[in-house]
C-alpha cells in the first residue's frame, strides 16, 4: 500500500490507525442510521466518526461501499441478535417462541439498516447479493430448528412452508405490522408465532 503524499510506504502503525479509522466510519454510519431511520450524508458520519471529510472519500470509494461495510459489520456489532438455538429443543410450542423471539429482537433494533439497505437493491449488485445471503441464512435456520414438523412433509410442501415462514417474518412484514397496522412487538410476535403453528404439520 502506498501513500500518495508522500510516495512511501505505509507502515504497520499507519495501517492499522487507517483501519481503525474506517471502522469508526462504519459504526457512525451505523448509529446514525439506527438514530434517525434514514441514510446520513457522509459529512455527519465523518463529524460522528471524528474524521476529516477528505479521510472519509479516502476510505471508501463509493456510498455504497460503506452501505455494504456496514451491512457485513451487523454480525460483528450485534452477534446476539443473530444467533438461533444451535440446536432446536424444546416443544413445539417452544421453539416457535424461541424463534419468533430471536426475529423481533433483530427487527426491533436493526430494522432501519435492513430497510435501506433493500432501498438500494435496485441499484447495488453489493446489496442484492447480501440480500439474497441473509435470505438463505435464514431459510437454513428455519430447515434447522423446525425440522420435526417439516420432515413429514414431501419436499415440495417443505420447501413452501419454509419460504411462508421466512417472508411472514421477514423485515418486510415487521414494517407492515408495525407501522401500517399499528401492531406492537409483541402483538407482532404473537401473530407471528400463531401463524407459524399454523403452518407447520401437526406431528403425532
Amino acid at each position: 500500500m502506498i501513500n500518495k503524499s508522500q510516495n512511501l510506504p505505509l507502515t504497520h502503525g499507519h495501517a492499522v490507525r487507517r483501519s481503525e479509522r474506517r471502522a469508526s466510519a462504519v459504526d457512525a454510519f451505523i448509529d446514525l442510521v439506527l438514530e434517525h431511520g434514514s441514510a446520513p450524508s457522509p459529512e455527519e458520519v465523518a463529524k460522528r466518526a471524528g474524521v476529516s471529510i477528505a479521510s472519509m472519500y479516502r476510505y471508501f470509494e463509493t456510498l455504497d461501499e460503506l452501505r455494504s461495510d456496514a451491512t457485513a459489520r451487523i454480525e460483528e456489532r450485534f452477534p446476539e441478535l443473530l444467533t438461533f438455538p444451535e440446536t432446536a429443543t424444546g416443544n413445539r410450542k417452544q421453539r416457535v417462541a424461541a424463534f419468533t423471539g430471536v426475529l423481533v429482537a433483530l427487527h426491533e433494533k436493526l430494522h432501519p439498516l435492513q430497510l435501506l439497505n433493500r432501498k438500494n437493491f435496485q441499484g447495488s449488485p453489493i446489496a442484492a447479493k447480501q440480500i439474497d445471503s441473509t435470505r438463505l441464512v435464514l431459510s437454513n435456520q428455519i430447515r434447522v430448528h423446525f425440522d420435526l414438523e417439516l420432515r413429514t412433509l414431501n419436499p415440495a410442501g417443505r420447501e413452501d412452508t419454509v419460504a411462508a415462514i421466512s417472508v411472514l417474518t421477514s423485515v418486510e412484514s415487521w414494517e407492515q405490522f408495525r407501522r401500517t397496522l399499528n401492531r406492537t412487538p409483541r402483538q407482532t410476535r404473537r401473530a407471528w408465532s400463531n401463524a407459524i403453528d399454523r403452518l407447520l404439520p401437526v406431528v403425532e
